[in-house]
Formats: structure tokens, sequence, C-alpha cells
């Protein structure tokens, strides 16, 4: 009986095969996966190309060659500025309101923008030294309306440079004007 008992074991033991496990690895591909999307999500929200223009945000035309850069984007439109897509404040017939500039009405300096941009600013070094130890730049795509009184313009530059950012860029559709 035990003499019998062993071959049965020793049958069942000759016979075994190993369990292989033949499932699909999701690790390497769930990897490759989030590379893909940071990726699309990167050069998608950085590009300064992807202003959607409406009634109120009205981009000029010109014969430039140069792409747009990947700087901060300061968007002027009729009715408010706002910096990386985040409202900043708002405009009353394309002019800022006296109470939101230092100096009241004469004033070229806009508060609540100013404010911000000294983030921005700290943000942006951090960034410069984290990422790359390149030196920062202080780059600005300026995204204006057309229709945009030149004031409200000046009081955006001049805003944006007492904060620190000293390189200016304007953002235009390329082609000829109307």
């Amino acid at each position: 009986m035990v003499a019998m008992q062993r071959e049965v074991n020793r049958r069942k033991r000759r016979n075994k095969t190993e369990h292989v496990d033949e499932g699909l690895n999701v690790v390497p591909m769930m990897d490759m996966m989030t590379i893909i999307l940071v990726f699309l999500l990167k050069s998608l929200s950085a590009s300064s190309a992807n202003i959607p223009q409406g009634d109120d945000l009205r981009l000029p035309h010109s014969s430039i060659n140069t792409s747009p850069s990947n700087a901060l984007q300061v968007i002027v439109s009729r009715v408010s500025i706002s910096v990386n897509g985040r409202f900043i404040t708002a405009l009353r017939n394309g002019f800022v309101e006296p109470a939101m500039k230092r100096g009241g009405g004469t004033g070229f300096l806009i508060n609540p923008l100013a404010d911000n941009m000294r983030d921005q600013l700290q943000l942006q070094q951090a960034l410069a030294t984290r990422t790359s130890n390149a030196p920062f730049r202080g780059e600005i795509a300026i995204i204006a309306d057309q229709g945009l009184p030149s004031r409200t313009v000046f009081e955006v530059l001049y805003t944006c440079a007492q904060a620190g950012f000293s390189d200016f860029r304007f953002l235009v559709l390329k082609g000829r004007g109307r």
C-alpha cells in the first residue's frame, strides 16, 4: 500500500507542470502612457499659440516669421487682464480702473497685476534654477487685443517691468492685416 502511494505521488510530481502567469504586464504600459500624457500636456499647455479669440480679444496681424516662445502669458483683453489664464483685474472700456492703480488715474502701476507678477517672478526664478540651471531671462508674452488703448498696454508693460520682467514679446497672428 505504501509502495503504491509512493508510485502515485511520483507520477503526480512527474506530470505536474508549473503554473506560468500568461497575463499582460500592465506596469510598463502604464509608464509609457504616463510619459506620453505628460509630454502632451506640457506641449499643449505651454504653447503661447493656444489663445482662444473672442469678441473681447482679437490679435493683431503681422508678417513676422518667428514662432512664439514658451514665456509667461499676460493676456490683456478689452474686459480683463489675466496671467497664464488666471484672472487678475477687470477693465472698463479697455482702461484700468483708477482705484486699481498706484497714483490713481495718472499712475502707471497696476496694483493687482504687480502683486501677481512678483509672485510669478519668484516662481519663474525658482523653476529656472531647478530645471535647467540657466539664468532667469524675464521673458513675457503679451497677448493684447488689437483695439486696446495704448495707455493700457503701456501700463501693463510698466507694471511687468517694475516686477522684474524685461524681455517682452507680443503675440500676433501671422499673415496680412485687414
